[in-house]
């Protein structure tokens, strides 16, 4: 999922980001896996957005580890939630939201494999 934001995000460029949540047992990721937790496809060298936007790759593995710029990036969104609303849960419910939607994939993808 490529997505971006109307409003300037850092130092006034508006930010792109790229969700994904990567397969660690997929048979393609067995190696980048075993070497680093956090393993993190991106696009960014593909296309140029360096300099009309802000990119920003958003990846979680299936086993809920986030990708090495994942974290930092979800900390200073949830810092902007917070700020905004005031309620210091909202850290929580954004990594409750993401846990879930994790969950909820991987149990799709396990279903998917089963015949019934």
């Amino acid at each position: 999922m490529l997505d971006f934001t109307l409003c300037p995000w850092y130092i006034g460029l508006s930010l792109v980001w790229d969700a994904r949540v990567v397969d660690t047992f997929a048979q393609g990721h067995y190696k980048d896996s075993a070497r680093q937790a956090g393993f993190e496809a991106t696009k960014c060298q593909k296309c140029d957005l360096q300099n009309s936007y802000h990119f920003q790759p958003v990846a979680i593995e299936t086993i809920g580890v986030y990708g090495k710029s994942t974290a930092p990036f979800l900390s200073g969104l949830t810092k902007k939630f917070v700020d905004v609303s005031g309620d210091p849960r909202e850290c929580q419910w954004l990594h409750q939201h993401l846990s879930l939607a994790v969950a909820k994939g991987n149990a799709t993808s396990i279903l998917a494999c089963v015949q019934v």
